[in-house]
């Protein structure tokens, strides 16, 4: 048995992707199989060994390529009562009315991966069309959802137009920023890492825009490194950024293989077996970590929110100076606001 039952688990139920993102760490991958139930139901009934509730993440590829399977899984949790919480993320591409209202039901909720207007969107990902029809359609039907947007050199000025192309969608809860993985199209160079200094100017400005369209809106949208940022301050210790820094996350492809998390996958030095033979030596990622002796000169020192160890492995030194730019934008913002006090 694996050492650790996983809490977060992320079920990858195909590889096959619809779209040709410029910086997907997964490479060109356009068609794969389909995760079989037995290995799903091997992979839930690992996390619901340990007798706590968990979270399963539904992810690909493109998980509505194999939306059948996707209600199968949600149906089989319900079916057996497990203590799982559940969450799908998907480009929109494929998301109808009544695939949404499905969602709902079985209270799956709903991410949409975003990186900008529609004309960003269109250059990065493709499909732009068809995915801000999805927004409209969630909207309609007032289904609550949340946008990641990987950050990238290509739309990191564009920041403001995603918020902006959010603000009409009262159902829109909230956004995130993922820094690209260089791994996969990324590590081709076929996208680059921001420049510091443009991320500092821009993530500013962001925040400006946030808090004015915030004041307008009933809803307000939460920006979740923000969030992360007040919360570690509030709480005035650093934790692990997520499940994969303490080995409480795992990740399952269609075969029935495991990795820390999805941004691991076919990596053979992060190769944690089988859902039939998993590893007892479960790989935490902890060496992977943000922390180092540049922070002592660092405001956030001691109350850093971290950041996602497999991001930190592939993208190095770059990476790592990227995120606490990041985050020491926020904080100086958030003074300056008066929402944190030193």
């Amino acid at each position: 048995m694996i050492a650790n039952p996983p809490s977060y688990l992320m079920l990858m139920v195909t590889t096959a992707c619809n779209l040709s993102c410029a910086y997907c760490y997964e490479g060109e991958t356009h068609a794969g199989k389909v995760m079989h139930l037995d290995t799903a139901m091997k992979a839930l009934h690992m996390a619901a060994a340990s007798g706590r509730a968990f979270h399963v993440q539904i992810t690909g590829g493109e998980p509505l390529l194999a939306a059948e399977q996707v209600f199968t899984i949600l149906e089989q949790i319900q079916r057996e009562r497990l203590s799982a919480t559940t969450a799908l993320q998907t480009n929109g591409v494929l998301l109808d009315r009544e695939t949404a209202r499905e969602l709902k039901r079985y209270r799956t909720g709903i991410g949409i991966s975003i990186d900008g207007s529609p004309h960003v969107q269109e250059v990065l990902r493709g499909g732009s069309r068809e995915t801000y029809r999805a927004l409209t359609m969630l909207e309609e039907e007032r289904i609550p959802f949340r946008v990641t947007a990987v950050l990238a050199d290509r739309n990191v000025r564009e920041l403001r137009g995603l918020l902006m192309a959010l603000y009409p969608f009262s159902s829109a809860c909230g956004f995130g920023l993922d820094l690209l993985v260089q791994k996969g199209a990324a590590a081709e160079k076929r996208c680059h890492l921001p420049r510091k200094q443009v991320l500092a100017a821009e993530t500013f400005r962001l925040l400006e825009t946030l808090d004015l369209f915030n004041r307008r809106r009933e809803r307000p949208l939460e920006f979740r490194e923000r969030a992360l940022v007040l919360r570690s301050w509030r709480q005035g210790s650093s934790r692990a950024y997520c499940s994969a820094c303490s080995g409480a996350s795992l990740a399952v492809t269609p075969d029935g293989k495991l990795y820390p998390c999805t941004q691991a996958v076919g990596d053979p030095a992060l190769f944690l077996g089988t859902v039939d033979s998993p590893s007892s030596a479960y790989t935490a990622l902890s060496e992977s970590t943000l922390f180092s002796e540049a922070c002592t000169d660092c405001p956030l020192e001691g109350r850093c929110p971290g950041e996602c160890p497999t991001r930190l492995l592939y993208n190095g030194d770059a990476g790592r100076e990227l995120i606490c730019e990041l985050y020491r934008t926020i904080f100086q913002y958030c003074v300056q606001q008066g929402d944190i006090a030193v």
